[in-house]
């Protein structure tokens, strides 16, 4: 388009250098502050996990475990044989301290509007979501978990397990929810053959979201026909409430790749193979424990002598396996990629 007469002199107010093309606008601002999306905690106060506290008082957490007892027969006149039950112990030690520390100059602090509340939620949200991996990942390795030999008679405990999701070669998307579906009930009938309890009442499946989209593909489990009546599951809503009878939540928490130095030290690492776990069907009672020595603490303090204020926020805590025979961890197949 042709320029004006006046192109190269026009008067333009906000325009600053000699040929007016420096832009010195005045911004609009009107306080609004955005960052990380807020998020809480899945396993805190929610019942997936028992917690345990060592504060003041430890840095780790005792727990006993007894074996089965061997049911015998005997005929009239027969010796009773008598047998033992074993006794083991196991261990929980906190010895690492999350945290985030971010210091404010005195100067910047003066100069601009105060963040401090911002500052403290992107704190907490951090916090919760490293809370909620660690969790996760004790679940993952709950899979590989071996009982003592000297608890296994009488089935009094099992080896932990881990099954793949395996599809058809070229299979469809509803073919891949077919297999999550099956594999899911699966691993659902192996712990109900292990007596844990009500298994359809307590039991709690975690999932991955690109998992749970494949599910919404699924014929009978977002068919009202095939619900009971109930209407939990809702393809208009993306809702999967139940799958084989069991809780469903989705969760963005699953690790998607190797973790070499995690936070909490190297029990938490993850290799590539436990970075395909993509569905996770546990006992919250059973599964893990989370001790404490430190609650989650947050405190605004003045460093004076560095002319800086700072906020702190910590939590000293580690994940461990109560017993890693009450979950199974169901990996990604080669054909579900």
């Amino acid at each position: 388009m042709a320029d004006t007469d006046y192109k190269g002199n026009l008067a333009r107010p906000h325009w600053g250098g000699s040929n007016a093309d420096l832009d010195i606008h005045l911004e609009a601002y009107e306080g609004e502050i955005d960052g990380s999306f807020r998020v809480g905690s899945l396993f805190r106060g929610t019942g997936l996990t028992n917690y345990k506290t060592v504060q003041d008082h430890s840095n780790t957490y005792r727990g006993d475990r007894i074996g089965g007892v061997e049911i015998r027969g005997r005929r009239s006149g027969e010796k009773l044989e008598q047998r033992s039950i074993a006794n083991e112990k196991f261990l929980i030690t906190v010895d690492t301290t999350s945290y985030a520390s971010t210091p404010i100059d005195y100067q910047d602090d003066w100069t601009a509007p105060d963040f401090q509340t911002e500052y403290a939620a992107e704190h907490g949200t951090s916090h919760s979501k490293a809370f909620d991996q660690a969790h996760i990942i004790q679940l993952i390795k709950a899979s590989e978990w071996k009982a003592p030999a000297s608890l296994k008679t009488g089935d009094a405990f099992r080896d932990g397990i881990g099954k793949d999701i395996d599809a058809v070669s070229g299979a469809t998307v509803e073919e891949k929810a077919s297999a999550i579906v099956s594999t899911h009930g699966e691993a659902l009938s192996d712990l109900i053959k292990r007596d844990l309890g009500d298994a359809r009442g307590e039991f709690i499946t975690l999932i991955d979201p690109d998992y749970f989209n494949i599910l919404l593909n699924h014929d009978k489990l977002m068919n009202v026909e095939f619900q009971g009546g109930n209407g939990f599951n809702d393809f208009a809503q993306r809702r999967i409430a139940v799958m084989n009878g069991i809780r469903v939540i989705e969760t963005p928490r699953f690790p998607t790749s190797t973790i070499t130095n995690h936070i909490l030290g190297p029990d938490f690492n993850v290799t590539a193979n436990q970075a395909k776990a993509r569905v996770i069907l546990f006992h919250p009672r059973q599964t893990l424990l989370t001790v404490e020595a430190q609650p989650m603490t947050v405190r605004f303090w003045d460093d004076k002598p560095n002319f800086s204020n700072v906020l702190d926020s910590y939590h000293m805590y580690t994940v461990g396996i109560r017993r890693g025979d009450a979950s199974v961890t169901l990996f990604e197949g080669a054909n579900m990629v």
